[in-house]
C-alpha cells in the first residue's frame, strides 16, 4: 500500500504564493519548499516545473478574485452590481496582498501561447465567465451590448479599478482609493448614456 502524500498540491500553492511575497517575481521553488518544510524534490511529484507551480498559482488566485466579482455580477440591480463589482478590486487586494500580487506575476494574453503543457486551456479560459458577467452587466445596464458599450463597461470595472489599485499591490491599500475607484468608475459608466 502507497504511504499516504506527506504534502498536499494546496500547501505547495500556498508557499509559492508566500514566497512571491518575500521574494518578488524571482522566488525559487527551493525557497517554497523551505517555507513547506519539504525537499525540493517533493515539489516534482506534483508539479512537473518550477513554471507549472507558479503558473498554477496564478490560475488558483485568479479563480479566487473571481469569486468575489462574480457574487457582485450577481446582484440583482445593475448599479449595485456595477458598483459591486468595482469596489471588489481595491477591497480584495487590502484583504488578500499577497494572493493580489500573485495575480501580477503573468498576463493571461501573454502566458496563452506560452503556458506550460498541459494548462493552456486553463490559462486561455480563465476568464472566460469574468467576460460573460461583464457583457451581461453591460446589457443590463445600457439595454442593449456593442462593442462600444462593452469596452465602456471594461473600462469602468476593470481597467480603470486595476489601474488605480495596481500601485498599492502587495502593500497597504488606502482605504481612500475606494472612493476614487468607485467615483471615476462610475463617471466612466455614465459617459455610456450619452
Amino acid at each position: 500500500m502507497a504511504r499516504p502524500a506527506k504534502f498536499t498540491p494546496d500547501q505547495f500553492l500556498d508557499a509559492a504564493r508566500d514566497a512571491v511575497a518575500l521574494h518578488g517575481r524571482d522566488a525559487t521553488l527551493g525557497q517554497v519548499c523551505g517555507l513547506v518544510g519539504a525537499p525540493t524534490g517533493s515539489v516534482y511529484h506534483r508539479f512537473p516545473t518550477r513554471e507549472h507551480l507558479f503558473v498554477g498559482l496564478w490560475l488558483r488566485s485568479v479563480r479566487r478574485f473571481h469569486v468575489g466579482l462574480l457574487e457582485a455580477a450577481a446582484l440583482p440591480d445593475v448599479r449595485e452590481a456595477l458598483a459591486a463589482a468595482v469596489l471588489h478590486i481595491p477591497r480584495y487586494c487590502r484583504e488578500h496582498p499577497a494572493e493580489a500580487l500573485a495575480l501580477t506575476l503573468y498576463r493571461q494574453q501573454v502566458l496563452a501561447r506560452s503556458a506550460p503543457t498541459g494548462l493552456a486551456d486553463d490559462v486561455r479560459t480563465v476568464n472566460d465567465r469574468i467576460a460573460a458577467a461583464t457583457t451581461d452587466l453591460c446589457r443590463r445596464r445600457y439595454g442593449t451590448v456593442s462593442e462600444h458599450l462593452l469596452t465602456v463597461v471594461t473600462t469602468a470595472v476593470q481597467q480603470c479599478p486595476y489601474g488605480l489599485v495596481r500601485p498599492y499591490v502587495g502593500g497597504e491599500v488606502p482605504a481612500w482609493l475606494d472612493d476614487a475607484v468607485l467615483a471615476s468608475s462610475t463617471a466612466i459608466l455614465d459617459l455610456g448614456d450619452t
